[in-house]
């Protein structure tokens, strides 16, 4: 109740004097943590106020991303909420020198859980409860659109935007961020639902740089996703998808929507984006072309619908056998053909949303020899019909 007359207080300073900020605190798991929240002067809309939390990166706090970012303006010009959460500090071994012990900020994800030093494993405390309790406090002052409540992150704080996403999503209905992927330790079945999310980052982003790629990621091509193909593969299976994609090319960025359902699963949209020339940091439309607050909120609200697979099961025929090996394939697969009888024989390889890879007669028993050479790994269903019967059978491209 505290916490909420001191909500209630600030609250109407903003309305007596057309203020945008004010700052809480709140005890979760017996730390007191902060926030900077900024509320529109306009009143709700109709099924009240949405809201963003823009989640800052290692060794910053709420007051870092306040002013520079461009989301509260946003917020301003179109009624939503925007918070502006801190992280705590803990101690971590920082692997890009050399595991040196290092005290600072960050959002307890994947990102801080791969690094954390063993005296503060098992002080970690959860900042998904803290987010929680946030939106509580804001809901019980304000009418709040419970449809509509969105993260965003930079670095860490983008690592901690998609671990919200797997852990968060009875609350959170959307989710994206820069520089700061979904990290494994942080890929799980999401436990309620799935969510959009978004993912983007710079071609001059030294936190990606590599013997590959020491000064600047490529943006010809496609080649990005083969170099952070860990990541964004992770992602992909999270969120149900295959992989086909889309790609939309402008001048300065390379965008790729992944948005159809792996056979039998309820999927959620995944896009990622590669901006030409950004570097380590949340791009605003005035440190980089791209405005990611503006790209954001027209996601989150707008998702890509997802495309629904029909459901392919492996069937089996006492007439025609068929053998795969190796079975996972990587560059070529084989496939024995066995009990065909005289005549032909159809044979039809689709992926996982139904794009048909393969078309060709078989005309006699043996073997035969696909090349898998840049096919995506997924699983794929090799289709025959003959005189004596047909089938479906299931391979694995890896």
């Amino acid at each position: 109740m505290k916490y909420l007359l001191i909500f209630l207080s600030l609250f109407s300073q903003i309305q007596a004097f057309a203020q945008k900020r004010f700052d809480i605190r709140i005890q979760s798991e017996s730390r007191l943590r902060e926030a900077i929240v900024s509320v529109p002067t306009t009143p709700p809309p109709p099924g009240g106020y949405p809201i963003v939390f823009m989640c800052h990166g290692t060794s910053g706090e709420a007051s870092n991303f306040y002013n520079p970012v461009g989301w509260k303006e946003l917020g301003q010009a179109e009624n939503f909420i925007t918070v502006f959460p801190s992280a705590l500090v803990w101690c971590y071994l920082d692997q890009r020198e050399d595991n040196k012990e290092t005290h600072l900020s960050k959002f307890v994800c994947g990102d801080l859980l791969s690094q954390v030093c063993e005296k503060d494993m098992n002080a970690l405390i959860s900042d998904i409860l803290f987010f929680k309790k946030i939106i509580q406090l804001i809901s019980d002052t304000l009418k709040v659109d419970q449809n509509k409540i969105f993260m965003t992150g930079f670095s860490n704080g983008s690592s901690m935007a998609h671990k919200i996403s797997m852990e968060a999503t009875d609350v959170f209905s959307a989710s994206g961020g820069s520089s700061g992927a979904l990290h494994a330790l942080d890929s799980t079945t999401p436990r309620s639902r799935r969510i959009p999310m978004w993912y983007m980052v710079g071609t001059r982003d030294d936190r990606y740089f590599s013997d590959l790629f020491p000064v600047e990621l490529p943006f010809g091509g496609d080649s990005i996703l083969i170099y952070l193909q860990g990541s964004i593969r992770r992602a992909l299976v999270c969120q149900g998808l295959t992989e086909e994609f889309t790609k939309t090319v402008t001048p300065v960025s390379h965008i790729y929507t992944w948005n159809t359902c792996r056979t039998g699963e309820a999927c959620a949209p995944y896009v990622f984006m590669l901006n030409k020339d950004q570097t380590h940091e949340y791009p605003n439309g005035q440190n980089h072309p791209v405005d990611a607050p503006k790209i954001l909120w027209n996601f989150f609200n707008k998702p890509p619908a997802v495309k629904m697979t029909t459901p392919i099961r492996e069937t089996k025929s006492s007439g025609v056998e068929l053998v795969f090996y190796p079975n996972p394939a990587t560059d070529f697969l084989s496939i024995k053909f066995k009990g065909l009888k005289p005549g032909p024989g159809y044979l039809k390889i689709v992926n996982g949303s139904g794009k048909v890879m393969v078309r060709q007669n078989i005309l006699a028993e043996g073997a035969d020899r696909v090349d898998l050479s840049g096919w995506p790994s997924g699983i794929y269903y090799a289709m025959f019909t003959s005189r004596t019967g047909s089938l479906v059978k299931l391979f694995t491209k890896v």
